[in-house]
């Protein structure tokens, strides 16, 4: 399959090529700087608590670079990243990573994978001894240019996909990652958007929302093959669907009738102790303690009503936030202060985990953020596990 062009996402992890430029002794400079700070101030990482940060931006990092800098990874303020799987790991290496080189934008698409590709990328992950990193995630992409033309009752390229599940499935089990990121929003796609799901295969709206739900239980019967207890982590959970319910979106515009019967069918699939957590993107700019709370309220009682299963929703449902630091690219949107206060009231509110989002500042290694940002995202861990 060629290379698809779609629109610049906006969690995509590509690095620029001024970035990539970076010569040896520049690309160590950020970790030397850290390790002597950490010389003199307690570490960040936190012993483990009820409550869990994740980084997911456009810094995230490639099994290959887990491998090598995992330590110096630690050192930063969290509790876990999002990894990106390469599919063509040598091409990665010269440069070559785009969305059409990850897996996990991939899994959608019409290649059935197979889990040997993926050995040295299993060992990658089970090279990083962590300590600290103890919730780490794969991201998988639902609806983007890669997946053009699926339709809900194509059973073949269903097949394909619940297969692509169960390989990204096994890489987490067998590399030790928690969990996989669950991202629904349309990139170039609508998947879930019955009115275009409609114009390749006319069936009634009733019919493709129980189709949608078994391909659900099919999937999450794939990852529980590998995964008994899995975490799915999800950008956007049933709280998007209901802000289209309640009006709040013109009905010509509604673009995810179906997402809700898809999570229910992973939600019927789930095991017990698996859980789905919504990471309510809706909070990015929050920085009132009454907003978190709304949100809260949101994922555990409002979007309670957009499933057709209400009791394996209040089961296995939780609710997270996602914060972004340099809100709609904007580096001084929060100050650091504010940072802070935000973060410590998601990591607070949230029933587990909060996902921290940049689009200019890099973790690993650290480039484009000042200290006082760090010692806030710090400072709010520790506050939220007092």
């Amino acid at each position: 399959m060629g290379v698809v062009s779609i629109r610049p996402p906006r969690l995509s992890p590509e690095i620029s090529p001024l970035r990539m430029r970076m010569d040896g002794v520049a690309a160590l400079l950020p970790w030397c700087v850290l390790c002597l700070t950490l010389w003199c101030v307690p570490t960040w990482a936190q012993a483990p608590g009820a409550k869990k940060l994740i980084y997911y931006g456009w810094g995230i990092r490639d099994t290959q670079y887990i491998r090598e800098h995992w330590q110096a990874m630690e050192q930063m303020p969290f509790d876990g990243t999002g990894i990106i799987v390469a599919i063509d790991r040598q091409g990665w290496q010269q440069g070559k990573q785009a969305t059409d080189n990850q897996l996990g934008w991939q899994l959608m698409g019409k290649r059935a994978f197979q889990i040997e590709e993926f050995r040295a990328a299993i060992a990658d992950l089970r090279a990083a001894k962590w300590h600290a990193f103890t919730d780490n995630f794969l991201p998988v992409a639902l609806s983007s240019g890669y997946t053009a033309q699926l339709n809900w009752f194509d059973d073949e390229r269903w097949h394909v996909i619940v297969n692509n599940f169960g390989v990204v499935a096994q890489i987490a089990a067998e590399g030790g990652v928690k969990g996989l990121i669950i991202d629904p929003e349309d990139y170039n796609y609508m998947l879930f958007k019955y009115l275009d799901q409609q114009q390749l295969l006319d069936r009634p709206l009733e019919a493709y929302m129980a189709m949608a739900r078994q391909r659900g239980r099919e999937v999450m019967a794939a990852i529980v093959t590998h995964m008994p207890e899995p975490v799915l982590l999800t950008l956007y959970g049933y709280t998007l669907p209901l802000r289209e319910h309640r009006g709040e979106i013109k009905p010509q515009d509604v673009r995810y009738t179906l997402l809700p019967a898809f999570y229910d069918g992973l939600l019927e699939a789930m095991p017990a102790k698996g859980r789905l957590v919504d990471g309510y993107e809706s909070a990015y700019a929050f920085k009132q303690r009454q907003k978190f709370l709304d949100g809260y309220r949101q994922v555990r009682e409002g979007a309670v009503a957009v499933s057709a299963l209400p009791e394996l929703y209040r089961q296995k449902v939780q609710a997270g936030f996602g914060v972004w630091l340099d809100y709609s690219q904007k580096p001084d949107y929060f100050t650091p202060e504010e940072f802070q206060r935000a973060l410590r009231y998601a990591l607070e509110i949230s029933d587990e985990y909060v996902w921290l989002y940049t689009h200019g500042p890099r973790f690993f290694p650290p480039v484009d953020i000042q200290p006082s940002y760090l010692d806030a995202i710090a400072g709010a861990r520790r506050g939220a596990q007092q």
